[in-house]
């Protein structure tokens, strides 16, 4: 164990430490030149990145030391950090059926609203708060389309045009980035006869989160206004997407 001064992680010592590393393909670990020869890459480029010399390569040579160095999740966005790029984000599989964890995560929630969506704002499990406050959403299935075809949304959402426009925002955001070409194709042919949706959409508005987290809703069976704070938290950890949205009541604190 080294009794020096501690210093910050560099990709040169990153790379130089995980080329020395036994694993399942190299139990004897790597020499500089096999690992150029496995990534495709020149003897002296791979020189230069462990010597501190190449302090920003290409994302084309960092998913090869990925898989070369057989680096999991965790170390692979590190190395892509350590060389100040970004990682490209790998297809997730949206989740489509209720989760356990998540469900005593949503019970534990109550009294507040709380309901696991995917990213196309497709209702995959609530409690019942939610179920209670927004009456027909669960049946509907997916928000958008409660929005423009339940009446109720126009009774309990009680700033409805605001919301609305939120929504149909945040859709068009979605809908630039998701691989699910024929979801959105779909909501949008199921939505294109509601006047209101037709006008919003062709409005062009993009929208990528609430400046307000205050969401007005009106109680169903007493009429009675109250305000919700807004919270959604996206899933990091491996397995399918999700997003976890909760509605905080009562006053604040």
């Amino acid at each position: 164990m080294s009794t020096g001064p501690l210093r910050p992680p560099t990709l040169a010592e990153f790379i130089r430490e995980r080329r020395s590393r036994v694993t399942v393909a190299h139990p004897a670990g790597l020499t500089r030149k096999e690992l150029a020869e496995a990534t495709h890459a020149s003897l002296g480029y791979i020189a230069k990145i462990e010597q501190g010399e190449a302090l920003n390569p290409g994302a084309a040579i960092l998913d090869s030391l990925a898989e070369v160095l057989e680096l999991d999740t965790a170390d692979r966005v590190h190395l892509y950090h350590l060389a100040q790029q970004r990682p490209s984000s790998p297809i997730r599989t949206p989740l489509r059926e209720p989760d356990p964890a998540l469900r005593a995560t949503l019970d534990g929630l109550l009294p507040h609203l709380a309901a696991v969506l995917d990213d196309g704002w497709r209702i995959v499990d609530r409690n019942s708060a939610f179920d209670e406050a927004l009456p027909g959403l669960a049946s509907t299935g997916h928000v958008l389309r409660w929005m423009f075809t339940d009446p109720r949304a126009r009774i309990v959402v009680e700033e409805w045009e605001r919301e609305a426009q939120l929504m149909v925002g945040r859709f068009r955001a979605y809908a630039t980035h998701t691989h699910d070409r024929a979801e959105v194709e779909s909501v949008l042919r199921d939505l294109s006869e509601h006047s209101d949706f037709r006008r919003m959409w062709t409005e062009g508005h993009v929208r990528i989160g609430r400046s307000d987290p205050a969401f007005l809703l009106r109680n169903p069976r007493t009429a009675t206004i109250f305000a919700v704070r807004v919270q959604r938290y996206r899933s990091t950890a491996p397995g399918p997407s999700h997003q976890l949205f909760i509605g905080l009541t009562g006053p604040p604190a």
